[in-house]
């Protein structure tokens, strides 16, 4: 028996009208494994979102829609608010951006980014698209300024399109470690250091909120595309995955073993297989308790000492009696507790 397998289905002018169109993960902002609110740069709040400022403050909150409104689409739940207070210098900036695996991603291709968008007041911001051909990559350092486009906010909810033809990396080089990326940057602040990167946007303060974001190949903007949950949520476990609980002796994980009688070590199976070998980014060892043979010992260090893309091996310390077959590791706190490895590009 014969089987036909389709991928997605396109138009005559190579839109996207049926499977997987939108690069940007997490662009409905529904997952927010880290936390609802970030003050400091990096990763931090919205799921594969990085906020970056320098001489600048930024705040960003996870907000709720309002049940039922109609100004974007969909019945969304949330939208991501950028509250930024500039520097006012040259070196001021402030962004948000998403990695897109591979530099390869639309190479010689255009490209279509659709967003929503509003602030406190009429305002610019920029968007940039930029590529980066990972470690010991040629170009070493990022290709930044590309397809630089102006958009003028308003007060109200606004979809905004941007039409950028990505370069070709016809004799570029990429690099060894998997960490190659093209990016979309979002700017909300920009002293003149970043001209060449913003159209001159300029230093400014105020209030940003960004909803729906989706980059597709082609010149038009389709309708956003919406995937459930659950989707959303493994598509953004592949570079980052947090196990939290906020009830004392909930299990994290276990099936390890005694390594030494000051160790156990426990297995974290990944929910999918992750971008890179992870790191061990969870809570303070002294929000955690080991079970073991019926008794709760006191954690002072959990350390990553085995990983894969699959599946990842933590050496636990206590202060002795470790026997057996491991234990299972438990949070010792009411208050939030998580274990977490990262992926992140």
């Amino acid at each position: 028996m014969s089987q036909l397998q389709v991928n997605n289905i396109t138009d005559t002018g190579g839109h996207t009208l049926l499977g997987r169109k939108n690069a940007i993960i997490n662009g409905n902002f529904d997952v927010w494994q880290r936390g609802t609110s970030q003050t400091a740069l990096g990763y931090g709040s919205a799921d594969r979102w990085s906020f970056i400022f320098s001489t600048t403050t930024q705040t960003t909150t996870q907000q709720a829609f309002t049940l039922g409104q109609t100004d974007v689409p969909y019945n969304p739940k949330y939208y991501a608010r950028n509250v930024v207070s500039t520097g006012g210098t040259a070196a001021s900036l402030s962004y948000m951006m998403q990695k897109i695996e591979g530099v390869e991603s639309f190479a010689g291709e255009t490209v279509t980014l659709s967003f929503y968008a509003k602030a406190d007041a009429s305002k610019n911001i920029a968007v940039e698209f930029f590529q980066n051909f990972g470690t010991t990559g040629s170009p070493s350092t990022s290709v930044t300024g590309i397809e630089v486009t102006t958009v003028s906010l308003t007060a109200s909810w606004v979809k905004y399109t941007v039409t950028a033809d990505i370069p070709s990396i016809t004799g570029k080089t990429l690099g060894t470690d998997g960490n190659d990326y093209l990016a979309v940057a979002i700017w909300l602040d920009a002293g003149s250091d970043s001209n060449a990167r913003t159209n001159s946007l300029g230093n400014q303060s105020g209030t940003f909120d960004i909803a729906q974001v989706q980059l597709e190949k082609g010149s038009v903007a389709t309708d956003f595309e919406r995937r459930s949950y659950g989707e959303e949520l493994a598509l953004c476990q592949r570079y980052y995955y947090r196990l939290t609980t906020t009830g004392a002796f909930s299990p994290f994980c276990s099936g390890g073993y005694a390594n030494s009688a000051t160790e156990a070590r426990d297995l974290i199976i990944h929910p999918v297989r992750m971008r890179s070998k992870p790191t061990y980014a969870g809570a303070a060892a002294s929000l955690f308790t080991l079970l073991q043979a019926g008794a709760n010992k006191t954690v002072s260090a959990i350390a990553l000492v085995a990983t894969n893309t699959d599946i990842t091996r933590l050496g636990i310390t206590i202060a002795s009696g470790a026997i057996g077959g491991g234990g299972i590791l438990t949070s010792n706190s009411s208050s939030e507790t998580y274990v977490a490895l990262d992926a992140e590009l």
